[in-house]
């Protein structure tokens, strides 16, 4: 039987800081703007707001993991936006979509009547993002950077080569996700590479390899940034200047989102999927259902993924384009197309705003609907 869950709950504000390569603020800063102005685009005070979720994590090897330095957790950012009604406060692994789980439950529980959830990176300035060897990197990555597969994606090339074994997938059609989102930023003001030139196939297939086959623009770009979001029940929402209704969301399955929204991958108008690294696109048009597996690299030519082609795809220039928020501006930019906010990036007639954000073993993945669905 399923299970009612549609439309009961909504994202109200959303807000992005500027999304930098580095930058001399703090982390703290960075985020609490990001906050409140999430809370202003709402439409309402901070008092108000009674739940927080956070996604912390400093993925870079090297990474202090010091709270309120190169990680805000959920205590921290809870005292020092000094939410004194908050009744529910969590910090979710890894990507941002599962922020948005975190809060969906919250708020079907009836824990909490408004949810804050911020995404933010600090990009050190003194070192490059994956820079590092064994004796100097810290946390987990300490046990995968001695085999080769840190922070860089090593594990990602490692399926790159055998799905172009066995599917005979190229390089140049893999360069189409890659320029399809250098395109997008340019409409994308936040956008690190927004009024960069265009990307040439040259250009491209001659940057040095990351990991072969993967090369330097199949991987997005480490940057200083923090995104926020607001989420309430649909009957506040109703009381809102604008609101993108979730009208689904699952993990892992995608059987489940199609099911719970009620409509099939062909209903819907864009999609905003996880592109850390170009490959994961085609990896996720399969594992989605937009087309048949070994067929991602034919399905994102002749411009099938444009603003103007049959599936619109990382309209905001995606990771690969804006910058590495670990899927909170993916979400950003799924809320805002579902409102129909998303100004000269905006794709006409959406009904179905659908985003994915995670890795094989852990995505999470909603869909959005607007007011009016």
């Amino acid at each position: 039987m399923k299970r009612d869950r549609t439309k009961k709950l909504a994202v109200t504000g959303v807000s992005s800081t500027a999304i930098e390569r580095s930058t001399t603020r703090s982390i703290t800063n960075i985020a609490i703007e990001a906050v409140l102005s999430a809370v202003t685009d709402a439409g309402i005070s901070l008092n108000e707001v009674d739940g927080y979720v956070g996604c912390p994590d400093a993925p870079n090897p090297t990474a202090a993991h010091a709270d309120g330095f190169d990680e805000i957790s959920c205590r921290f950012m809870v005292a020092a936006l000094g939410l004194q009604n908050a009744s529910w406060y969590q910090d979710v692994e890894g990507m941002a979509t599962g922020m948005v789980v975190a809060a969906a439950h919250a708020l079907a529980a009836g824990t909490c009547k408004y949810i804050v959830g911020v995404r933010a990176l600090y990009n050190p300035r003194d070192r490059r993002y994956s820079a590092t060897d064994a004796a100097h990197v810290a946390g987990p990555q300490q046990f995968k950077i001695p085999y080769g597969l840190g922070a860089a994606g090593g594990r990602f090339a490692l399926w790159m080569q055998r799905y172009m074994h066995d599917h005979g997938a190229t390089r140049e059609e893999l360069f189409e996700v890659a320029r399809n989102a250098r395109e997008n930023a340019q409409r994308n003001p936040l956008a690190v590479w927004n009024g960069s030139p265009e990307l040439t196939l040259e250009q491209y297939l001659s940057s040095r390899f990351i990991y072969e086959p993967m090369c330097l623009y199949d991987a997005d770009m480490p940057v200083s940034g923090a995104v926020a979001f607001v989420m309430t029940t649909a009957d506040r929402a109703l009381h809102a200047p604008h609101a993108a209704y979730l009208s689904s969301f699952a993990v892992n399955d995608a059987r489940r989102l199609f099911e719970g929204a009620e409509i099939l991958p062909k209903d819907v108008q864009v999609a905003q999927l996880y592109d850390g690294f170009s490959l994961m696109v085609w990896d996720w048009l399969e594992r989605l259902g937009f087309c048949a597996p070994g067929e991602a690299h034919t399905f994102t030519q002749n411009g099938r993924i444009s603003r103007n082609g049959p599936l619109p795809l990382n309209t905001f220039g995606g990771a690969l384009g804006e910058g590495r928020l670990h899927g909170a501006g993916h979400v950003r930019e799924a809320a805002l197309q579902a409102m129909g906010r998303a100004e000269q990036r905006q794709i006409e007639g959406v009904q179905h705003s659908l985003v994915q954000v995670g890795v094989p073993e852990r995505s999470w993945m909603l869909i959005f609907a607007p007011r009016s669905a």
